[in-house]
């Protein structure tokens, strides 16, 4: 390696970690440096409005015979990237226009039930089960394209009256989640 060339190497790693804020860098087997640059831009500053967009909430306890048209409310939430999901109404109020994925999964005892997923009052999937077992759970998956502001939240069917207990606990829960396709 020539002096000449050895100088703009260290000149680039130099310009890396001082200016773009380099978080790494090491030298290859070629003897040039491999750096991972960790910003773009300004120094330190992040894109305020986050690119990921996700959440996954489940309950916490059972829910004895919801009645006809109840919204199920996802009380512990795991992930909520950008901030989205409401756990104390049940809501994922859209951030950003796009298209998302929905998944939620009712664990059922003894019992039958019919849930949709809901967006802007408009029925956009749902899932029926009839179990006469001990357990059982039912799971629904939506695509769809969502506006920033709009409401998506699943709920007992709205004119399909079910029985029995909607359960979740550690051995297995009643889950709601969604991200971001693009």
């Amino acid at each position: 390696m020539s002096l000449t060339s050895m100088l703009i190497s260290w000149i680039v790693v130099f310009y890396m970690v001082t200016f773009a804020d380099a978080t790494t860098s090491c030298r290859t087997a070629d003897g040039q440096y491999d750096v991972t640059v960790k910003y773009r831009g300004k120094r330190g500053t992040e894109n305020p409005k986050s690119r990921v967009i996700a959440f996954y909430a489940f309950m916490s306890k059972p829910i004895m015979s919801p009645g006809i048209g109840h919204r199920l409310v996802f009380d512990v939430v795991k992930t909520n990237q950008g901030g989205g999901y409401n756990s104390h109404t049940g809501v994922f109020v859209c951030p950003r226009t796009g298209t998302y994925v929905f998944a939620w999964v009712v664990r059922l005892g003894s019992a039958y039930q019919s849930f949709e997923l809901m967006v802007n009052n408009s029925v956009y999937g749902s899932t029926y089960l009839y179990n006469s077992k001990t357990r059982a759970s039912v799971t629904g998956t939506v695509v769809a394209h969502v506006t920033e502001g709009e409401s998506v939240y699943i709920r007992m069917h709205s004119s399909h009256k079910g029985t029995g207990v909607l359960n979740s606990n550690e051995h297995g829960r009643t889950t709601f989640s969604g991200w971001l396709l693009n």
